[in-house]
This record gives structure tokens, C-alpha cells and sequence, in this order.
């Protein structure tokens, strides 16, 4: 003779936190009443949870006796279970404690181009080495593929100049810079002043991320019907004005990493004889990271060290 055997599946999606919450309660207390007393409910709403209870479960959950109320064996055989994901539940659930800089062993991933890398990282690895030892930064540079980096959480912030970001993006901006043009020292273009004549008949470096297309110059004299010539395109911010001391090449920098260049080659910067808009530099984060304490903490690191950076200067930049 065949035996038949009926399976009483739950679904899931029909038990909520509460009703988990409300099992234990009955099932420690043995009593309707109590269980309601104990997770703070009315009587009648206990009540109300058992009925729902034992509907989805298909089992009496309760029964009375000499005793009194006693757990049937379905009752006690979810006891543990129950409480262990209670327990599990209440753990994850439990407030973050504050972060604490001093004790992280957090490692940051930055992608930032040299630029950025010259202005900001000396300063902020020394702050970070005093509050926060165990920290380590992962320095990368900044490429095409940053923002989408930045938007999946593989990257904790980019620094750079952007044109547009995606909505899903947040920002802050770090600092201003405006552009000086770079020439060798006693370049015959920069006795009295370099004019719009003179720096149209220069060669030209430009910097660029992809390594080709036109930056804010070439943009601001095509306004005007005007173009210059290019004969090198580089991705970093260090090389150009390495190629200008020893040429007669002008190179279009930021004024913060010119400045600090000619303090050691034999170069000058002058004003450009366009009117370019400011460079703002902005520091880039995600979704994914956005609430984070440790991430908060760095964003907040980061912009503190970019205030004490030297005020932008609109300014015509001198010959130095």
C-alpha cells in the first residue's frame, strides 16, 4: 500500500521580524500574557501573533494542559534556531561604535593624478601618520575608467578636474588653481611679456588623460577662429616643465605644481595671454561609501588639509 505524505511548506516571505520575535517570547514564557508583557504588546495583540503563528507554521505552537500552556515539539524544535538568528540579527543590527582613527588598520584607496598628488599627499600622509599610524594610503593615479571605479566601491575617492559627473556621484570642492604658462628661462618670448602673437607661434605640451584631444587653451582660441600647435600630449603633470628647461617648448600648468617646479629647474611662468576659466579640483566619492564612518572620517581629512592649502590667487601670476 502506497503512504502519502503531505509537506507543509512555508513561505518565507510571509514571516516578518516580529512574528520570530513574538515565537520566542511564547515560547520562553509558556503564556500569552507573559509573552505579550514581555516585548511590550497588548494581550489581545499576542494573541493575534499566535493565530498568525500557527497558521504559517501549521502547528499549534501552544497547547494547554494540567500544567497549563506547554510548547509543542515544533514549538521547542524552532527555539534555538530562533533565537540564534534573533541573536545574530540583534548583533547586526547593533549601532557602529565611533571610529576611531588611532586604532584603524583601514587601507584608503586614492586615485588622484600627480598634480593632485604634489599638492595634497605630503601634507595629508604626514597628518594621517600622526593621527592615524595604521592607516595606509594606496595611491593610484587617475585614469578614464576612475569614476566608474569610484561609483563600484573598488576605489575610495578620485581627485582630479572633471567636466561632468554622473548623478550617482557626490563631490566636494578641495581648491581653485588658475593656469601659468611655463617657459625655459631666457626664452626670447618672454622679454616683455608673452604675447598672443608670440605664444600662437610656440610648440606646445598638453596635458591630457586620454594622451589626445584639446585642453582649456585650444578650447578658449578656437572661440576666436585660433589654434596652436602641439607637439607633445603627456598624461602627467611633472614631465612638461622638465621638457621646457631644457627646450623652447611652452607648457600651459596650474600655477600651485608650477610654482613648485621652478624652485628647482631653470624656468619661468607668466600670465597667458587668454583668458582661461580657474581649474577646481574635486574630490569624488560614491554611493557605496557614502555613509561609512572610516570613509567619512577621510573625506573629512582630506578637506582639512585642502583649507590649509594657500588661498586661490585670480591674480596674474609673475615672472619668477
Amino acid at each position: 500500500m502506497c503512504k502519502i505524505y503531505i509537506i507543509h511548506i512555508v513561505n518565507i516571505s510571509d514571516i516578518d521580524l516580529n512574528l520570530l520575535v513574538f515565537l520566542d517570547a511564547l515560547v520562553r514564557e509558556r503564556s500569552v500574557t507573559r509573552a505579550a508583557e514581555r516585548v511590550g504588546i497588548t494581550q489581545p495583540a499576542m494573541s493575534n501573533a499566535l493565530k498568525r503563528l500557527r497558521r504559517v507554521l501549521d502547528d499549534p505552537l501552544l497547547v494547554r494542559t494540567r500544567r497549563g500552556m506547554e510548547p509543542t515539539q515544533r514549538a521547542l524544535a524552532l527555539q534555538r534556531p530562533v533565537r540564534a538568528a534573533l541573536r545574530q540579527l540583534e548583533s547586526a543590527l547593533t549601532p557602529e561604535p565611533a571610529f576611531d582613527p588611532g586604532a584603524t588598520r583601514r587601507l584608503f584607496t586614492l586615485m588622484v593624478t600627480d598634480y593632485v598628488a604634489s599638492v595634497l599627499l605630503p601634507g595629508l600622509s604626514a597628518r594621517l601618520a600622526e593621527v592615524a599610524p595604521k592607516a595606509t594610503l594606496n595611491v593610484l593615479g587617475s585614469d578614464a575608467e576612475s569614476l566608474k571605479a569610484v561609483e563600484r566601491g573598488e576605489v575610495d575617492l578620485v581627485i582630479d578636474r572633471f567636466d561632468a559627473l554622473p548623478e550617482a556621484l557626490r563631490s566636494r570642492l578641495l581648491w581653485q588653481d588658475r593656469y601659468v604658462c611655463v617657459l625655459r628661462r631666457g626664452h626670447p618670448a618672454v622679454a616683455g611679456g608673452l604675447s598672443l602673437e608670440r605664444y600662437l607661434a610656440l610648440d606646445h605640451i598638453l596635458i591630457t588623460r586620454t594622451g589626445v584631444g584639446l585642453g582649456q587653451s585650444d578650447e578658449a582660441l578656437a572661440e576666436r577662429n585660433l589654434h596652436r600647435r602641439i607637439t607633445v600630449f603627456t598624461r602627467h603633470y611633472h614631465l612638461p616643465a622638465r621638457l621646457v628647461a631644457e627646450s623652447d617648448l611652452c607648457a600651459t600648468l596650474p600655477a600651485r605644481i608650477a610654482r613648485a617646479q621652478a624652485q628647482h629647474l631653470p624656468v619661468v611662468l607668466v600670465p597667458p595671454p587668454i583668458d582661461l576659466p580657474p581649474i577646481d579640483v574635486r574630490m569624488v566619492w560614491g554611493p557605496v561609501t557614502h555613509y561609512d564612518r572610516a570613509h567619512r572620517w577621510l573625506r573629512g581629512a582630506i578637506g582639512d588639509r585642502a583649507q590649509r592649502l594657500a588661498p586661490f590667487d585670480p591674480g596674474p601670476a609673475q615672472p619668477v
